[in-house]
């Protein structure tokens, strides 16, 4: 992948700027919900909830106004990217695919010929449209809701970036790290370990120092959706984001922190997090379904400045039980990472990586390969659930033929089903990277997971002494299709 440095001009298929304008064409696609009146204590979550849990990659986008008791036009967006359509709508890919490997496809060969354009600063945008300093600082002057029925908080931080920076170099990180509010002036951020803006933090309080950080909480869907992608270190998603849209990201100057804040970005808070300074942070319902992450002592952010533009718009992610939109925007980025670190590995034959949404993000990972050596597989599934895209809260990875299709769950349930011996083809991690998040965590934030190898042997595909499958050659297939086209048009 090329360095940041190595700026250039790559052709942009992204089609929107910004929010408001993605939220506009995916009004136009059919794809978004407009509610008035509902209540940010519990209500906008739980219908976000009931809407996406049985929707399968279908649920609209939802844009709640009039909050009883904000101001109308004081809006939150729930829902950004929980269809595969605005997925590929905020990558600028095709929004139309026959298997839902392929959007992965696309966005890892996208990935393999851009090139990272840094953020462009300038002195003007609409988030300077308002702000807060001193006594005026108040993060409930936006709807902030209250997610889940057991929340004992309000979060203003789900559907997020946290901007940190590096104290020994200049890159900025952006990621997706939820934020609790515990009254106008203070704010939660809670960050795991090992993701890049904990180990920023880590860097500077063992220095002594205070960490400065930017919470943007209402920004572009990519960034967002970057925010959630397990990136390589050193990489900003700022200069990943002007990779894909083929220009780079307009950036304003924070007041306070001097950070790159997006100048058209709804909602910027500054502030910093000091040493030695916790509150209790927890409880959330978070991306696995549970609440079941203790509630401790955690660092905090001191606001010191708020920027906002005119009519906010306060992007949100409840977090629920599967299917939801984190676990399908983590799946899909965290596959096309996990396709990339194969490649990098150099392992030939790659044809699909799907992260099914059911699990959810990285839980059950399902890679489709053509065989071509003895150990293939094993090779494939080691490195899969090892790399820093699907080492994070993995439990499951399943290795597949490639007459099976990896996201498609019955194909992939078959092959575990009649290609898979359970004493010679499981492998077992012990003590693999988890967190709080999994309600079976292991002392120590550990887990262990199961790598599973549901291929046809080697030896009896060389051979050709597996049984054949039952099914439509591609030939009768494309034949059957041209003559009666209407009818299986679907297939």
């Amino acid at each position: 992948m090329a360095r940041a440095e190595q700026v250039g001009a790559a052709e942009g298929q992204v089609t929107y700027r910004g929010l408001r304008d993605w939220i506009e064409q995916v009004d136009k696609m059919g794809e978004l919900l407009r509610i008035s009146g509902a209540h940010w204590d519990k209500e906008m979550g739980a219908i976000t909830h009931m809407l996406t849990e049985k929707s399968k990659g279908n649920a609209p986008a939802i844009l709640f106004d009039e909050v009883p008791g904000y101001h109308k036009g004081f809006r939150t967006l729930y829902g950004q990217l929980s269809s595969l359509k605005r997925i590929a709508l905020t990558l600028g890919l095709p929004l139309e695919y026959e298997r839902k490997v392929d959007l992965v496809k696309s966005y890892h060969e996208r990935m393999q010929n851009m090139t990272l354009i840094k953020p462009k600063f300038v002195d003007k945008g609409p988030i300077l449209d308002h702000l807060l300093e001193g006594d005026e600082v108040d993060v409930l002057k936006f709807p902030v809701p209250l997610h889940h029925e057991l929340d004992k908080a309000r979060y203003i931080g789900t559907a997020d970036c946290v901007i940190t920076k590096d104290p020994d170099s200049d890159w900025f990180n952006l990621g997706a790290y939820r934020c609790q509010v515990y009254d106008g002036k203070n704010i939660g951020c809670q960050i795991t370990e090992g993701k890049h803006g904990r180990i920023h933090r880590d860097k500077y309080f063992e220095r002594g120092q205070s960490m400065r950080v930017v919470v943007l909480v209402g920004q572009d869907p990519l960034l967002y959706l970057l925010s959630s992608s397990p990136l390589p270190e050193g990489i900003s998603e700022y200069d990943f984001a002007g990779g894909i849209r083929g220009k780079p990201i307009e950036v304003i100057r924070g007041p306070y922190t001097g950070f790159p804040i997006p100048a058209d970005a709804e909602i910027a808070i500054e502030g910093e997090a000091v040493p030695g300074q916790v509150k209790p942070e927890g409880p959330f319902g978070e991306w696995m379904g549970y609440y079941s992450d203790d509630v401790v002592p955690r660092p905090y952010i001191d606001v010191k400045t708020i920027l906002y533009r005119d009519k906010p718009i306060l992007t949100c992610a409840p977090q629920h039980k599967p299917v939801d939109e984190t676990g399908l925007l983590k799946g899909i980025a965290g596959a096309a990472e996990v396709w990339q670190a194969l490649e990098a590995c150099g392992i030939p034959e790659i044809l699909g990586v799907w992260n099914h949404e059911g699990a959810p993000a990285t839980r059950f990972t399902a890679i489709q390969i053509r065989q071509r050596y003895p150990g293939h597989a094993r090779q494939v599934l080691h490195v899969a659930s090892s790399c820093q895209a699907g080492a994070y809260n993995g439990k499951w990875t399943v290795v597949v033929d490639d007459d099976i299709d990896a996201s498609d769950l019955d194909q992939v349930l078959w092959a575990m089903s009649t290609r898979f011996d359970p004493v010679t083809d499981i492998d077992i991690i012990q003590k693999a990277w988890s967190s709080g998040r999994d309600p079976t965590v292991l002392p120590g934030n550990f887990n262990n997971r199961i790598l599973i190898d549901a291929c046809i042997p080697y030896d009896k595909k060389l051979r050709g002494k597996f049984p054949p499958v039952v099914d439509v050659s591609p030939e009768l297939r494309a034949k059957l299709k041209a003559k009666w086209g209407k009818i299986l048009a679907s297939t």
